[in-house]
């Protein structure tokens, strides 16, 4: 007899046999059945699985980092202290770009002039620290709503290359008033003095009788935990911080539900300054008074490392993540004496963060983000005129004015400027790089020079060692700097967004201060002879000696025609429209078969080739590898110098840059003009103000300009020609007054004329064909109602 147990009877459910387990092994499994739940609880997404998440990853960082630099317990709470600085400009940082999806580069800047005049009211005039306070807390967000108000409004409808480039000015022009304050109130601007406090006589002192936690420590950790809970506030439980956070997530339906966005984007940019005012004014008193309204652009490289790492979006992670920014500096100044190691590991903790973040935004954050379509693009001569005389004319004296400025130059300037001269055609190539990386493929790239300092590193050091042929040392330096823009933009092909130029800044700082460096490894073997032994320019083809600097020079404006012919045929082929294509909308472009990360690796690629042959021309020129040419300053001079000229045009950007650079390196003979001051800010002033004003009435440049004074030349020939060219003309009558109005008085005419618009007229019925009156019409049988359907 078989006896059925039911399915539902959990106690006549059969179990297996198994055998005992050994002794331990009972408690093992359950051991690892415990490790398995609270892993599983580790991954949620729960506030407290958050919390555990970064305390764990904050105490293994504190731990490694304590064992690889040795950090004594003054420097890891110096490091904290001023890590809390990059944290409240990470902070700043996010604000602007959740709720303008652009990066803020004027951070610091915004709240930086009334910091500065208070500081120095504090130091120069003996005002207490904390009577001044209220300079800052007031005259910071004022500064940003200023900011925003009278300048990122005019732009708000403008591409985010555009808006992003636009902060660099703001940056820039600040950092102008932020040079003469010091100066207007009797301070030397190079002058960092120490900034007395209140609690500056509190100290904690170590085992060892040394300071270990002073008073001003204590305060500006205090002053970061205070903001934090009052911004957590602020954003959570206010009205206008709940439109903010709205704003953030979707700018167009946040709008479209009665938000006020320009309101609260000028909250936002206020709250942006509060933080770089108040992240000023507190660290003053540890690191002096800055002198300049900038902060430095290592300061600002350390603040969006930190923003980075929250993903533009989590602020406390950014606090966190600004502290172990500090304690890796502190780590790297007590490790090698200086920050060059912790500028270099910036590059990799950006690079790590961005790759193991997810390759898209969502949907909310995606919708309403400008795109590249309004970068203004410049049509060709039309076909119907290019074979005119006028044009021909035109583009011959244009060839011939160009060709006497570039090969008659060098015998005109004195001999002894020659050698400066030489770094003019440089420049363009690099400008060509530029347009096509940022012009056309739409990636901003601040760190250009840290590419063109890699192909000079490469090459620089085997010139220098095994004296190779001048055509191979240009390979070489080529093959570099494209293994190196390809490497930088990685993250680019897999993040949205504007991150490259982050990556590019900190990749900048790496080439400059550590692979360019000769103390640390890397550079001990890349450039073992360079720094101390002269690169020798060679003889080509046994005739052309090119240490005679104009012949170099020559062969550099050869090689800048090459570069633009390069360029312009890459433009007008596939590869060029595929490129424009996949920078206007990256979302269609892969439904027309185009490969996003093929095609923008394809413009890294050559904009990297071109800036690694610009390198290796540039330690012929200095018959050495000079760090300091590769630096972030001439990177972003070079980058706004293009912006000016016109991202999307190779002869205007090369212009931009060509002058940009001659003034620079000619500028200093105005000081006796102008003053030591006034010349020593003036190229502040040209990449600052000079450049939000050229981008508000031309966006595309200075190229705009001169196009449009183009067109008007061509629709003069075609006026002459009586030629009608509709890309030029489009908005011109075709047809004369007079014929015109004969159109209109005919038409008029026929209206009269037609009898079924006069009241008085007849109607046909369509069912027996009889010509009715209108009051007939009414009574006839056929058109009654219901008519139709009874017969």
């Amino acid at each position: 007899m078989t006896t059925t147990l039911e399915p539902t009877d959990p106690e006549a459910t059969p179990t297996p046999p198994r055998s005992s387990p050994a002794p331990g092994h009972r408690g093992d499994w359950a051991g690892r059945r415990s490790v398995a739940r609270v892993l599983d609880a580790l991954r949620t997404t729960s506030p407290v699985a958050r919390f555990v998440r970064l305390a764990l990853f904050t105490g293994a960082f504190l731990l490694l980092a304590k064992s690889y630099f040795n950090l004594t317990p003054a420097y890891l709470i110096d490091g904290i202290a001023l890590g809390s600085l990059y944290g409240i400009l990470a902070v700043g940082i996010i604000l602007i770009y959740r709720t303008n999806r652009i990066i803020n580069f004027a951070a610091a800047a915004i709240g930086a002039i009334p910091a500065i005049w208070a500081l120095l009211l504090d130091v120069q005039d003996h005002h207490s620290y904390l009577t001044v306070l209220p300079i800052v807390l007031i005259g910071a967000p004022l500064f940003g709503a200023l900011v925003d108000i009278t300048i990122m409004r005019r732009f708000s409808r403008s591409p985010r290359l555009i808006a992003t480039v636009v902060t660099l000015g703001v940056a820039q022009g600040l950092a102008a008033i932020g040079f003469f304050i010091p100066v207007w109130m009797g301070s030397k601007s190079t002058q960092i003095p120490n900034v007395p406090t209140p609690w500056d006589t509190w100290k904690i002192v170590g085992a060892h009788g040394k300071p270990l936690l002073s008073g001003n420590q204590v305060a500006a950790l205090a002053t970061v935990v205070l903001l934090s809970i009052a911004l957590g506030a602020f954003l959570r439980y206010t009205r206008i911080g709940i439109a903010l956070r709205a704003s953030a997530e979707n700018a167009e339906r946040a709008s479209l539900l009665g938000i006020p966005v320009n309101r609260v984007g000028t909250v936002a940019w206020m709250l942006a300054g509060l933080l770089g005012g108040m992240a000023i004014f507190v660290q003053s008193p540890l690191i002096g008074v800055p002198n300049n309204a900038t902060l430095g652009f290592d300061s600002l490289l350390y603040g969006l490392a930190a923003a980075v790492v929250a993903r533009m979006e989590k602020i406390g992670i950014a606090l966190v993540a600004g502290m172990c920014v500090g304690i890796l500096e502190f780590g790297s100044v007590a490790k090698e004496g200086d920050n060059n190691l912790s500028s270099a590991l910036m590059l990799v903790v950006i690079l790590v963060a961005l790759l193991l973040q997810r390759g898209a935004l969502s949907r909310a954050q995606d919708t309403g983000v400008s795109t590249w379509q309004a970068v203004k693009h410049f049509r060709p001569v039309p076909t119907e005129l290019r074979s005119m005389l006028e044009v021909r004319v035109a583009k011959v004296v244009l060839a011939v004015v160009v060709l006497l400025v570039t090969i008659g130059t060098p015998f005109v300037i004195p001999h002894p400027d020659l050698p400066q001269f030489i770094l003019l055609p440089i420049f363009g190539i690099v400008a060509v790089s530029l347009v096509v990386l940022t012009g056309w493929a739409g990636q901003i790239s601040l760190g250009q020079f840290g590419l063109v300092g890699a192909g000079a590193g490469v090459a620089g050091g085997i010139i220098a060692n095994h004296n190779i042929d001048f055509f191979v040392a240009l390979a070489l330096g080529i093959a570099a700097g494209v293994v190196a823009a390809v490497i930088i933009g990685l993250p680019a092909v897999r993040i949205q967004g504007m991150y490259l130029a982050v990556t590019t800044l900190a990749f900048s700082y790496a080439v400059q201060k550590y692979l360019l460096n000769a103390h640390y490894w890397v550079g001990a073997h890349l450039l073992p002879k360079t720094l101390r032994a002269t690169v020798v320019r060679p003889v080509l083809y046994g005739r052309i000696d090119l240490e005679n600097d104009r012949s170099f020079y020559f062969v550099c404006l050869v090689l800048l025609a090459v570069c633009i012919l390069a360029a312009s045929a890459f433009r007008k082929n596939r590869s060029g429209r595929v490129l424009i294509a996949a920078r206007d909308n990256q979302r269609a472009a892969p439904a027309y078969a185009i490969n996003l990360v093929r095609t923008r690796l394809a413009a890294f690629a050559v904009a990297g080739g071109m800036a690694g042959m610009a390198g290796v021309l540039l330690v012929y020129t200095q018959h050495q590898v000079v760090p300091g040419t590769f630096s972030v300053a001439s990177s972003l001079l070079v980058f706004l110098a293009v912006v000016i000229g016109g991202l999307t045009s190779i002869g205007w950007a090369v212009t931009g840059a060509v002058l940009t650079e001659a003034f620079a390196v000619y500028g200093l003979r105005l000081e006796p003009l102008l003053g030591k001051n006034l010349a020593g800010v003036l190229p502040l002033l040209i990449t600052g103000p000079l450049l939000v004003l050229n981008l508000y009435f031309y966006p595309g440049g200075t190229a705009e300009n001169g196009y449009a004074f183009r067109d008007r030349f061509l629709r003069w020939v075609a006026r002459r020609h009586d030629v009608l060219v509709p890309s030029l003309v489009a908005d011109r009558r075709v047809v004369d007054a007079t014929k015109e109005d004969d159109l209109i008085m005919q038409a008029e005419a026929h209206v009269e004329e037609v009898k079924s618009f006069d009241v008085s007229g007849k109607v046909s019925c369509p069912v027996c064909g009889d010509l009715l009156g209108l009051d007939e019409a009414v009574a006839h049988e056929h058109l009654q109602a219901g008519a139709g359907a009874s017969s």
